[in-house]
């Protein structure tokens, strides 16, 4: 996956930018099923909230070399030829391991001496079956106010969460024989939540890793572009889609070119209604024929730097667009007029980071934040837990989510089913973020309030307002201001003001 706080997605950005300008090859579709992939059904418009989760062999070594990326650092990494060679992302460990002398296979040769990848998934597989609780997770996701569960069903080491009846030709039951992805499913839907499938589409390191240290031209070769790897997606897509009728049908890192794209969502939408695509499908396999070319990478990189920075607009929309548009540990400047999902983990990595600690993760009251602000924008969250290797969430991931669960008891209202306003923050006064319903305006003011919260006056004509969760006991309005008198003083990592529109 990608990092924090940096332009939405850079790698796929970047890449699926170049492939349009040199091959076409990111516009597979009819106008009709683009259109048809752009189309949000109500549920996802109004839930807001899901919860990510990756999850396999690579939670065993639960191992990533460095600290979190500093804000812009993965840019400087991919197109500036910066000095850190390794994603600090568990579920990357396959790809370091690969490169000699990196932190990861050091690591590895330490503590597994000459041991293959492959014993993870032995072990994970055991661990799991063992110890893990399906009902339990979904429990939890409950509790923290989800509305929606993405499940990592194949991450790029090729190793399925479910017992596939598609034979890898690589790589002999490299997969669960438990169906992880079927129990998770039936406990989810068991709590009314909706259930989606992430699968990496355009990687697949069973069959093709390419470890050189230069990430963009690794990543570019290592998609592999043969008719077998894309008749293999396509059939692992379809049975996805056959088996547990996924609501959000979660693509990585594009689609391979030769993979019949159009007939795999034409037939997703038939037998999903109401399902629903990222934007993550360009043909990044065409790009890895271009990569072999000596300087040509380089040459790449570059026009991407190009690229990237003539994007000037992240707010423009981009009628070429495949599904919601997806940003990755970041944010947009303002409301889209798009549909758009966020997703981060709650600390550097997605899959589980043995060395991280609480001090790694999000406050409950950063969520709160996260969220409200990204919903402010007309966006949902997508936010991440890496359970570890039994299956087992860790508590210092826990405590962010039951908090914003906990938020959300009192305040949901504000977040689900709502819509921006006509302009998402304060323009004056203490930072708060809006957003509306048909009936009410909603001011989710940042911080503890107090006794005594005082926030700009949006101008807008109220029948009645509100704190919730507490009692109003007096207003002092200007033209300006608002003073709110409230009882019991709160304390919590937001308030949120209703104003009931007349």
């Amino acid at each position: 996956m990608s990092s924090v706080s940096l332009r939405p997605h850079l790698i796929p950005t970047a890449l699926v930018l170049i492939c349009v300008w040199l091959t076409g090859c990111s516009k597979p579709l009819s106008d009709e099923q683009l259109q048809r992939s752009r189309q949000m059904p109500a549920w996802f418009e109004d839930a807001k909230l899901g919860i990510f989760i990756h999850w396999g062999p690579a939670s065993v070594p639960a191992f990533a070399a460095g600290p979190p990326l500093a804000a812009g650092e993965l840019e400087e990494v991919l197109l500036h030829g910066g000095a850190r060679k390794e994603l600090p992302y568990v579920e990357w460990y396959l790809y370091a391991l690969g490169r000699e002398g990196s932190d990861t296979a050091l690591y590895h040769q330490r503590n597994y001496g000459d041991a293959s990848y492959d014993v993870f998934g032995e072990q994970f597989e055991q661990r799991v079956a063992q110890d893990w609780d399906a009902d339990a997770w979904a429990q939890f996701f409950d509790s923290s106010g989800a509305r929606y569960v993405v499940l990592v069903t194949k991450h790029h080491d090729g190793y399925t969460l479910w017992p596939s009846d598609v034979e890898n030709p690589h790589k002999s039951g490299w997969g669960s024989q438990q169906d992880l992805v079927g129990e998770l499913a039936h406990a989810v839907r068991a709590r009314g939540m909706r259930y989606g499938t992430y699968y990496s589409t355009g990687l697949d390191w069973s069959f093709k890793l390419v470890s050189e240290g230069d990430l963009v031209r690794d990543v570019m070769r290592s998609a592999p572009g043969g008719e077998d790897y894309a008749d293999y997606t396509f059939d692992h897509m379809r049975e996805l889609i056959d088996r547990y009728q996924p609501d959000v049908l979660w693509a990585d890192i594009g689609y391979p070119s030769r993979g019949r794209q159009g007939e795999l969502l034409d037939y997703y939408y038939a037998k999903v209604p109401e399902g629903v695509v990222n934007d993550r499908w360009g043909g990044v396999d065409v790009l890895g024929r271009i990569a072999e070319i000596p300087g040509a990478a380089t040459v790449m990189k570059w026009l991407a730097r190009v690229l990237v920075a003539l994007e000037s607009d992240p707010l423009r929309d981009d009628p070429a667009r495949v599904g919601f548009k997806t940003a990755e540990y970041d944010s947009l400047p303002g409301i889209a007029p798009f549909k758009w999902e966020t997703t981060r983990g709650l600390g550097g990595s997605f899959a589980f980071n043995a060395a991280e600690t609480a001090q790694d993760m999000l406050s409950g009251a950063e969520l709160v934040r996260f969220v409200a602000d990204t919903v402010a924008k007309n966006g949902n969250v997508l936010i991440n837990v890496g359970p570890d290797s039994h299956g087992s969430i860790p508590e210092i991931q826990q405590a962010p989510l039951l908090a914003l669960g906990r938020w959300l008891k009192v305040n949901g209202e504000a977040i689900y089913g709502t819509q921006p306003w006509q302009r998402y923050r304060n323009l004056v006064g203490r930072e708060l973020r809006y957003t509306r319903n048909e009936d009410a305006l909603y001011a989710i003011v940042f911080g503890e309030a107090g006794d005594v919260l005082t926030i700009e006056n949006p101008g807008v004509e109220w029948d009645a307002l509100e704190v919730l969760g507490a009692t109003v006991n007096d207003v002092s309005r200007s033209a300006d201001s608002l003073a709110i008198s409230l009882d019991p003083a709160l304390d919590g990592p937001a308030a949120v003001v209703k104003f009931t529109l007349r």
